[in-house]
């Protein structure tokens, strides 16, 4: 299980700023401004799992501050929670099944706006949404909310143990190797075998891994 949407020191001041199909560059400051009603549910649905359209993700981004841009790792943000991947974790996940979702090449430019920045850049698209959790064997699971729509109860898992609390069962080793859990609040799964290819090129701690049981 992975609290990479947790992780705080992803998307601080990078020096980024973006635009979305059909709206205007935002701003070149730190400051990330509200953005428009219809880029925000779709913010939401993103971090809950859903694979969005094209026309629904950020159009591009421009880096504006390069100091503070060439200290990000493979894995930044843009347009107020998109992930953008580089480098070796992107080699990575080409590897693996990331459902109906997947990279995206994307276009970062400099801060005229016109002029490529160097590099190969791709959009994280999520897509895949399971349901395996085993609540009843989780020690420390809290109930959230229950969905108004799907009448789904969603739980809080792992806030007290470091690992190994979360309980899955075997539907969680069918498909795509990282997914959301319907009915678990913002952490993302991935597989061991993608797990282990994190690990290997240092991005264990910056996806927050921690170990799930299989029952």
């Amino acid at each position: 299980m992975s609290n990479l949407l947790s992780n705080p020191h992803i998307g601080n001041k990078q020096g980024l700023r973006s635009k979305f199909f059909g709206h205007p560059w935002q701003p070149a400051r730190f400051e990330i401004p509200l953005s428009p009603a219809e880029v925000r549910a779709a913010m939401q649905r993103y971090a809950q799992g859903h694979a969005l359209e094209r026309n629904e993700l950020p159009e591009a981004a421009a880096v504006w501050d390069e100091k503070s841009f060439k200290k990000v790792k493979d894995i930044f943000t843009c347009g107020g929670g998109v992930y953008v991947v580089k480098g070796k974790l992107a080699e990575v996940l080409s590897r693996f099944d990331l459902g109906d979702g997947g990279l995206i090449p994307f276009s970062i430019f400099k801060a005229d706006l016109e002029t490529p920045y160097p590099g190969e850049f791709f959009l994280l698209n999520f897509g895949c949404i399971k349901n395996s959790l085993l609540p009843e064997q989780c020690e420390d699971a809290q109930k959230f909310f229950v969905d108004k729509i799907s009448g789904l109860q969603v739980w809080k898992v792992n806030q007290l143990r470091p690992e190994g609390e979360v309980v899955v069962s075997s539907r969680a080793l069918v498909g795509p190797d990282l997914w959301f859990e319907e009915a678990v609040h913002y952490r993302i799964f991935v597989s061991d075998a993608l797990a282990q290819a994190l690990i290997e090129i240092g991005m264990g701690e910056v996806f927050k891994l921690k170990r799930c049981q299989i029952a």
